[in-house]
């Protein structure tokens, strides 16, 4: 689910993410698969650089809307599928977290895992991953760093965080979340870092699989600037 700023005029890279995660599955998820690239609500623009005097990232209004929205596309597939319910994945950038968390909140929706990448906050009466209705709650988090910066960084998450309304951070320790690394450093290898908010990838990423846990990975710290 995709955070401010989306909409379906300019989907293609976000359409772009869901493919290079659709073939990454090919390594060891099942032959058959889908990966939808949801674009079901209205997502709140970025304030002053859009153009648009509108600060609703640090509000809920948008989330709570786009969260009745993805519930209702979740309850549909469950009813579908019944008798025959694939496994159900989430994955969320920023205030698509948000969003998605609403609707993991609600009666009739439930998910195998949910992952927030770069996370705008979850709101505030979700205060640990057992209050979501998924049976692995999993979250990746590169360091914190102001816009001005130029080391790399999320530039844009952490003042998410800063809402009255949405500031839990699902990569804090006591959240309960898997959390795994975005500095692209793994035992196993050297993998395609994470180097701001919005990046995507122009090549196949080599990144954490949702569908299987991801033990906690060496990653950028993702302290609040000061």
């Amino acid at each position: 689910m995709p955070g401010m700023g989306s909409d379906t005029t300019g989907m293609s890279e976000w359409t772009d993410s869901a493919q290079h995660l659709y073939d990454q599955q090919a390594d060891t998820g099942p032959a058959n698969r889908a990966v939808i690239s949801w674009m079901g609500y209205d997502s709140p623009p970025k304030p002053v650089i859009s153009g648009e005097w509108d600060f609703g990232v640090l509000g809920s209004e948008y989330a709570k809307a786009g969260g009745d929205n993805l519930a209702a596309s979740i309850r549909g597939l469950d009813a579908v599928r019944a008798g025959d319910a694939p496994t159900t994945n989430v994955v969320a950038h920023s205030y698509g977290s948000t969003a998605s968390a609403y609707a993991l909140t609600q009666s009739g929706v439930h998910v195998d895992t949910f992952s927030t990448v770069g996370s705008a906050g979850l709101p505030n009466e979700v205060d640990e991953a057992s209050d979501l209705n998924a049976d692995h709650v999993y979250s990746g988090q590169a360091q914190d760093v102001w816009l001005i910066e130029l080391e790399k960084g999320d530039q844009w998450a952490w003042t998410g965080r800063l809402s009255a309304e949405h500031g839990q951070d699902p990569t804090d320790p006591d959240f309960g979340a898997t959390t795994f690394g975005t500095d692209g450093e793994t035992e196993n290898g050297p993998l395609n870092a994470v180097e701001d908010h919005g990046t995507h990838a122009p090549r196949r990423p080599r990144v954490p699989r949702p569908q299987h846990r991801v033990a906690d990975e060496p990653g950028l710290r993702h302290d609040r600037p000061r």
